[in-house]
């Protein structure tokens, strides 16, 4: 916990600090003058593209050896946070805005990184020093260019610029990487700006919004929001029986559902369509338990509000079989039970209460994936306009009584989000009257309007669904949002939020992993991957015939830009088809496949290490071979490749969260 403070304690000093230089003007003449002497010098002695992708590499290499061997050596990653800290802070008034901004991101990621590397033999960070140091001058070697060190080798106060040179380093290798800022016009200096200013705030907005919130970034690991529990003390399950005993007294129909409110809908509700004061008093003692209160504390926060909304309450009792053309086949169609997604901070779950031996219905969740049939005393909550979700036979299984279930219903919010929570409780309720009201309407359709109304209630639920278990609402937002802004600032702004986000989400999950969301995790990386790549390949096309301009360059590209790109992606496929698609996304890892099924040996495995993502940074060097591509986006691939390379550094040594607690590797488990 405390460890976790002080990263907190430490993004937000970079936090401050960055704000601070973001909106104070305190850069002197005589710094702007330095920065753009040296930044032009250095600029000339790293022309070639592909010496500036290495840089990229190993420049950060070396720092993050250097820091990880202090981490070493004291024991404690607090000396080396302080240095990176201090380092931030000395350059706020030194380098334009664009270049803070991305040095700020990069320098907290190598100290946070540095408490992980920190485990590694001295032999490996030796070598780890050796690559970042020494690997600049083979990246100058291989590519005919001089060091800018050379510049200056010679002169009396060679020491002096050397320094200067080595404070500078890395913001000198981001600033090589963009056009001159001589050449921009002043709105394309703006755009530039943000551009390149958003990845540093995303890595402060990713540590200060909560995990736990309903709607989450892309890039953010994701949990599952399926709870499930059982209700044991005695009290409790004294309560349940009681309502049971109840509704079977009141004679439940044998071929639709029927229903109890616990709170009227209406004045004119009819009294017989409500809960009595016995098992409405049940009903409440169970509604505040505190095995359920509980329930929502542990995965939350224990500053998170818990309300019971009584207006959405009831006592359920299933039909004995299904019946179709009516608006109960709703329950038998994936779904979603609510439409207030988009509402933030909040969430309306709805809990299933077992009140029985129930064998025959199963409620699934596709999207995480789990499944309980909910008996006697089992509770399964979820979001109620979040979740996929239905309810399905076990074929040859045959309840021998009515299944019954209660309905019971929280708005949770944390405790500071009350607005948000309040107007989810309003809407959640205000909703689930309006639709019951319209599936009683519909239940048992007679006439041709009544059946039309009750197809309506399956098709639009059908529809809602898809949406969401194929693309998802927040994803879509995200994305929308990406689409506005480009169209009032710069493509850059598009290209630089959807590209990267499945490398993020891969380290995130792979990091975290326990109670992920599967079904969600694949879902978004697949949409991610898939805009990520097509956009790299329509750049990459435009690049090598002059913007469709004479599709006949295309012809004369290089064969060997060709030959990396399709047998990468080749391999990539076939790797895939070896491993599995749940094998090759983490289903080891994260439980959901047997680790004994893919113990594959056969090609690539046994002769390639990490064929899937080895394969496809060929396949995205094959485009960076192309010079109109690499003059056009020299830092799109670099960025692919490191953001690609980290996690194939993560997978390889294994490192996620609560590692050391755990006796045995999930991956041989």
């Amino acid at each position: 916990m405390r460890s976790s403070w002080t990263g907190l304690a430490f993004l937000a000093l970079l936090g401050v600090g960055f704000v601070l230089a973001s909106t104070a003007q305190v850069q002197t003449m005589s710094h702007t003058e330095r920065w753009n002497d040296l930044s032009a010098k250095f600029r000339n002695y790293h022309q070639d593209q592909f010496n500036i992708f290495l840089h990229m590499i190993t420049t950060p290499l070396g720092v993050l050896s250097v820091l990880s061997l202090v981490n070493k050596v004291t024991g404690t990653s607090f000396l080396a946070k302080i240095l990176a800290l201090a380092y931030c802070v000395s350059i706020m008034d030194k380098l334009p805005m664009h270049i803070l901004a991305l040095t700020t991101l990069v320098s907290t990621g190598i100290a946070l990184g540095s408490t992980l590397s920190s485990g590694l033999g001295y032999l490996t960070h030796m070598v780890m020093f050796i690559v970042g140091y020494f690997g600049q001058d083979l990246a100058h070697f291989a590519t005919g260019e001089k060091t800018f060190q050379s510049s200056y080798q010679q002169d009396s106060n060679f020491l002096e610029l050397l320094a200067e040179h080595t404070y500078y380093l890395l913001p000198l290798v981001f600033e090589s990487t963009m056009p001159p800022q001589t050449a921009w016009t002043g709105g394309e200096a703006k755009f530039e700006q943000i551009v390149h200013t958003l990845p540093c705030l995303v890595a402060f907005v990713v540590y200060f919004l909560s995990t736990s919130g309903a709607l989450l970034f892309p890039w953010q690991f994701q949990k599952s929001r399926v709870l499930i529990v059982k209700l044991k003390d005695a009290q409790d399950l004294k309560d349940l029986a009681a309502i049971r005993s109840w509704a079977i007294s009141k004679g439940p129909s044998t071929s639709t559902s029927t229903h109890w409110w616990y709170q009227a809908p209406k004045p004119d509700t009819p009294p017989e369509q409500c809960l009595e004061k016995a098992p409405k008093d049940a009903f409440y003692r169970i509604a505040n338990c505190p095995t359920i209160t509980n329930l929502y504390k542990n995965h939350f926060g224990s500053n998170w509000k818990v309300e019971v909304l009584d207006g959405m309450n009831e006592v359920y009792v299933s039909a004995p079989h299904t019946v179709k053309n009516t608006s109960d086949e709703v329950f038998y169609t994936r779904h979603i039970d609510g439409p207030y997604y988009y509402i933030p901070f909040s969430s309306c779950f709805r809990m299933i209460i077992g009140l029985d031996a129930n064998e025959e219905i199963t409620t699934k969740f596709p999207l995480v994936p789990t499944e309980l049939a909910a008996q006697n005393g089992d509770v399964l909550a979820f979001d109620f306009h979040r979740e996929v979700h239905y309810i399905e036979k076990n074929y040859g299984v045959v309840n021998k009584d009515f299944r019954i279930v209660l309905k019971v219903h929280h708005v949770i919010y944390p405790s500071w989000a009350w607005p948000f929570g309040k107007l989810m409780g309003i809407l959640s309720t205000r909703y689930n009257k309006l639709f019951r009201s319209l599936f009683l309407y519909t239940i048992n359709p007679k006439g041709l309007f009544n059946r039309f109304a009750a197809w309506n209630v399956v098709f639009w639920t059908k529809v809602v669904h898809q949406i969401e278990e194929k693309v998802g609402y927040c994803n879509i937002g995200y994305i929308a949002a990406l689409a506005v802004v480009s169209f009032f600032t710069t493509y850059k702004v598009f290209l630089v939020g959807t590209s990267f986000i499945h490398y993020l989400r891969y380290i995130n999950t792979y990091y975290h992993r326990e109670g992920v969301a599967y079904g969600v995790f694949k879902r978004d990386v697949f949409l991610f991957k898939a805009l990520s790549i097509s956009q790299l390949v329509l750049l990459y096309a435009s690049a090598v015939t002059n913007n469709f301009t004479d599709l006949s360059l295309a012809l004369k590209t290089s064969p060997i830009d060709y030959a990396m790109i399709f047998g990468g992606y080749a391999l990539s496929i076939y790797t895939t088809f070896q491993l599995g698609v749940d094998g090759t996304y983490f289903g080891i890892e994260l439980g959901f496949v047997k680790a004994s099924k893919h113990y594959v040996q056969k090609f690539p495995y046994g002769v390639i290490p990490h064929p899937m993502i080895l394969s496809q940074c060929v396949a995205m060097l094959g485009f960076m071979r192309a010079e109109a591509f690499r003059s056009s986006w020299p830092y799109l691939v670099p960025a692919h490749v490191c953001l690609y390379m980290v996690h194939m550094l993560q997978e390889h040594f294994d490192i996620y969260k609560n590692k050391a607690s755990k006796s045995v590797s999930l991956k041989s488990a």
